[in-house]
């Protein structure tokens, strides 16, 4: 108090009352933001695809993935909150965002899942439902594709974040379904990738 009399004698532009009281306690609001993690997928046995569907069928010389109903890509993404748990008392929610481009010329469904230490699911990511990516643009003969972007924010209440510190790993599903690809992009289709990116937000509110 000495000192704020003394800078408001000394400084009285500045500061032209000094405050009778100084307050007791106040809140701080910060933002915590982290990178998750990222993946990409494809036509390969790290994501889970059955590579003996690339081999083509005796009578139509097509692999025989195209004749099949959709296409299940997956993969996991190390997750941890360990990272932040002094914050998780203080934490108001939790954003995570997910970036995804889509280098397939289809439309992908893509959904996640929060899994614990043994396999069991925690949550989901989107509660409403899969999310769905455009296709990628084919560029001339179809050996490159200029991948489709898009994004989409998933918000946990505290509660529910607070459910996560089980969860060990994102498993990321991506599904093409009813793949029906022009002939000449065929050959190509195994070097094609789904890519995703998450990042996490928090909301913290610490009162001192």
């Amino acid at each position: 108090m000495a000192l704020l009399l003394l800078a408001a004698a000394l400084f009285p532009s500045c500061m032209k009352d000094a405050p009778e009281r100084l307050p007791g306690s106040f809140e701080w609001n910060p933002g915590l933001a982290f990178p998750v993690g990222e993946k990409s997928l494809g036509l390969n046995t790290e994501s889970g695809f059955d590579t003996l569907l690339l081999e083509p069928d005796t009578l139509t010389g097509l692999p025989d993935w195209v004749d099949e109903v959709s296409l299940l890509l997956r993969g996991t993404i190390v997750f941890d909150l360990s990272a932040i748990d002094d914050n998780l008392e203080h934490m108001n929610w939790m954003l995570l965002r997910v970036s995804i481009e889509n280098g397939f010329p289809d439309h992908l469904l893509a959904q996640a899942y929060f899994m614990d230490a043994t396999g069991n699911m925690v949550d989901s990511l989107f509660t409403d439902g899969p999310m769905t990516i455009s296709p990628g643009t084919v560029q001339g003969d179809g050996e490159t594709v200029v991948p489709a972007f898009a994004r989409r924010d998933a918000l946990f209440e505290r509660d529910r974040a607070e459910a996560l510190q089980e969860a060990v790993e994102i498993l990321m599903h991506a599904r093409i379904i009813n793949p029906d690809p022009a002939p000449a992009l065929i050959p190509h289709y195994p070097s094609y990738q789904f890519s995703v990116r998450l990042g996490a937000m928090i909301d913290v509110t610490i009162q001192f």
